[in-house]
């Protein structure tokens, strides 16, 4: 195979490789427009197409199939595929069983939602049926119509595929696996999961009496235990909810397992590719949640690449920090590939969303210069829906590069500009890299709560104050991480990368001269000692806005308040602290944590005069930790962020006279890129050093220089 994934990019024919693809759905088009479409993508530059290929489209009644066209000529997938092959574009399938892509039953053949029984469906607690369309992913029927449909479209793939002559070089394994317990907060409590889930427990904890001393509960044996339901109450019902977490990261795994291994009987060697859901009404501070439940399948599988869904709908400073975040979380936990999306806005799914050329311009080079390094625009061509089969309608994304008609938009031209420019700068842009004195932490069982507070789930299962706990661990990740330290990270221009803390080592993180953690007051034992490490052996962490002492099932754990000597109480005050001289900055919470000021230096207080943030030495390094919550909703807060950062004599990569200008540098081998972001809806006019620019509305401009 020629095609494959590396660590940081593609490969082809042994050389780095940028894949351009661009999404075309030939069952939504007509077949007399097919090549003009696919001519219209290679036109623009591309290099890859990529499609659904629809189980309910191809097998229309049972046993029934079509790939050639005989009961519609939109069936015939083998002269669509060797279209492809003619106009010189690779292709990217993505056969299911699951396609979603609004398409009616989500892409599963309406005879077998008709006739499934209820134990091949998903159920909830009750042992109803959650959706008529939403299927148990390892129930037996389920696979076994699954497997079915793979012995005829499996084949085909096998015989087009780039090493025995055809365009097909990679192929997507299922779509968004998990993302309706996601969106609905429904978890599947179908008997086969329940069974699984008790293989689980069985497996992690060995006996009955260790897991009775991690919930402090008192089973006789694992076949009492069940599920957890509804709310949770105390500290057992957390210890459980918390191991069903664990367990849906083992159960994805297994799906996907289970049809990789089907996949692999038919010969089949293209690279294998999952996508990963979490844009929503224009943010993405959820995609590090759904990049996490794929945490056992990317950590014991390196022959499937996970690819990021960039939607933004829209392109505004509200979310300029979403693209950058979302890449190098997926860099930290996928280091075996590139960071690359699976699906990029072309276009937009709701006519009301109106996505204009000028913004998504901004918006792709701006995922250049935060690190993506191949793509799919999604959707290059628009769709129209064969009668019955659109979930929406009729009409499939609107505002695309090219219209249902193949005729040309004014985003064509921005995606030929976008086009060019990677193809012109080949390997020098593929490899270039950025440079980071500073590493954030990411922590990834504070991510693990889709199944306690889903996106539309208004009623929570989870109340942390019913444990005795402050912090909400959802509640830190979104709005103390995510849209607080790494929004306000990137608004200052300061560069940083992110580092698994569970999958790295202390010499990965003593490269860097300031590592930065929020917390919850819970956190493993073997990443406190990691910490304490770091610490100790001269780096710089800095910790907010609690100190763990607690494990991930609410039992002691203080190694990092014992080993660092922090001696801490909690006392509430008014919301505004002063902090490295910064008065009145705002906190979220009235409760902090009190330190003993006595041997540190005090760097924050309360309006009390408590001490609530101390610096100070330990063995050859420095902790600086500051007991209060707080994100990003002032000027105050971004001083806080820089006066930290400057503590370690960090410096932006550039001087730009406006700071509402945002900039990357990419250093290549050959020459550097200095990519100037105006995310402000008003012109701009600044300086570069000594060199003056001006730049529009929403626009971009990248400055080459060697």
């Amino acid at each position: 195979m020629s095609f494959s994934a590396s660590k940081g990019y593609f490969l082809k024919n042994g050389k780095p490789y940028f894949v351009i693809s661009g999404e075309i759905h030939y069952f939504r088009l007509d077949p007399k427009l097919w090549e003009k479409h696919l001519k219209l993508l290679k036109d623009s530059g591309a290099n890859t197409t990529s499609t659904y290929i629809p189980w309910d489209w191809h097998e229309y009644e049972e046993n029934k199939f079509d790939f050639t066209g005989e009961t519609n000529p939109a069936r015939n997938l083998i002269k669509y595929i060797k279209l492809c092959k003619k106009v010189g574009l690779d292709l990217i399938v993505k056969p299911g069983p699951y396609i979603l892509a609004e398409y009616e039953g989500q892409g599963l053949p309406q005879w077998l939602l008709n006739k499934a029984s209820k134990n091949a469906h998903a159920q909830d607690e009750n042992g109803n049926v959650i959706s008529p369309d939403l299927m148990s992913y390892m129930s037996d029927e389920y696979l076994h119509y699954s497997f079915l449909w793979y012995n005829e479209i499996m084949p085909i793939i096998s015989e087009h595929q780039e090493s025995n002559g055809g365009p097909i070089t990679m192929m997507q394994v299922c779509n968004e696996v998990g993302v309706f317990q996601w969106l609905s907060g429904k978890i599947d409590y179908n008997e086969k999961v329940l069974k699984l889930y008790n293989e689980f427990l069985v497996d992690k904890y060995k006996s009955i009496e260790k897991l009775n001393s991690t919930y402090g509960a008192k089973y006789n044996t694992f076949e009492k235990l069940s599920a957890p339901v509804g709310k949770i109450e105390n500290k057992q019902d957390y210890c459980a909810y918390y191991d069903f977490h664990l367990f849906y990261r083992h159960f994805y795994a297994m799906y996907l397992d289970t049809l990789i291994k089907k996949i692999k009987i038919f010969n089949i060697n293209v690279q294998l590719t999952h996508n990963i859901p979490g844009w929503i009404y224009g943010n993405a501070a959820e995609l590090p949640m759904l990049i996490s439940t794929y945490e056992e399948i990317m950590r014991t599988r390196d022959d499937i690449l996970f690819g990021l869904d960039h939607i933004p709908e829209f392109v505004s400073f509200r979310n300029a920090h979403s693209d950058l975040a979302c890449n190098k979380i997926l860099e930290a936990m996928q280091p075996y590939g590139p960071v690359w999306a699976a699906e990029f806005q072309c276009g937009t799914r709701e006519h009301h969303v109106k996505s204009d050329a000028n913004d998504l311009e901004t918006f792709y080079f701006a995922s250049l210069a935060h690190g993506l390094n191949s793509f799919n625009y999604y959707m290059f061509s628009q769709g129209i829906n064969p009668a019955g089969k659109g979930f929406f309608g009729k009409t499939f994304y609107y505002q695309t590069a090219a219209t249902a008609k193949a005729v040309k938009s004014s985003l064509y031209d921005v995606i030929k500009k976008v086009n060019g420019f990677i193809n012109k700068e080949k390997e020098n842009l593929l490899l270039s890299e950025t440079k980071s004195d500073i590493c954030v932490g990411l922590y990834k069982p504070y991510f693990y709560t889709e199944l306690t507070t889903s996106q539309m789930l208004k009623d929570k299962r989870l109340d942390v104050e019913k444990l005795g706990l402050q912090f909400d661990p959802r509640f830190v990740r979104e709005e103390i991480f995510f849209n607080g330290l790494l929004r306000g990270l990137q608004t200052l221009n300061f560069s940083y990368d992110i580092q698994d803390l569970e999958n790295t080592s202390i010499e990965s993180l003593l490269k860097y001269k300031q590592l930065w953690i929020t917390t919850t007051e819970f956190m493993d034992a073997d990443t406190q000692s990691l910490l304490v490490k770091y610490v100790k052996m001269g780096g710089h962490l800095i910790l907010y806005p609690v100190i763990p002492t607690m494990d991930l099932y609410l039992n002691e754990c203080a190694i990092l308040k014992e080993k660092l000597n922090i001696k801490v109480s909690k006392s509430p005050s008014p919301n505004k602290v002063t902090v490295f001289g910064i008065e009145d900055l705002f906190t979220v919470f009235r409760d902090k944590q009190i330190f003993e000021s006595t041997k540190n230096e005090v760097v924050a207080t309360t309006e009390n005069g408590e001490t609530c943030g101390i610096r100070k030495k330990v063995g050859d390094g420095t902790v600086t930790i500051l007991g209060f919550a707080f994100g990003y909703t002032s000027d105050e807060h971004l001083h806080l962020y820089e006066k930290i950062v400057f503590l370690d004599g960090i410096k932006r990569a550039a001087k730009i006279s406006d700071p509402d200008i945002q900039f990357v540098i990419r250093k290549g081998e050959k020459y550097s890129y200095l990519f100037l972001l105006n995310y402000h809806n008003q012109k701009k006019s600044f300086s570069v050093g000594s060199k003056d620019i001006t730049l529009s509305a929403f626009s971009c401009k990248v400055i080459k220089q060697k």
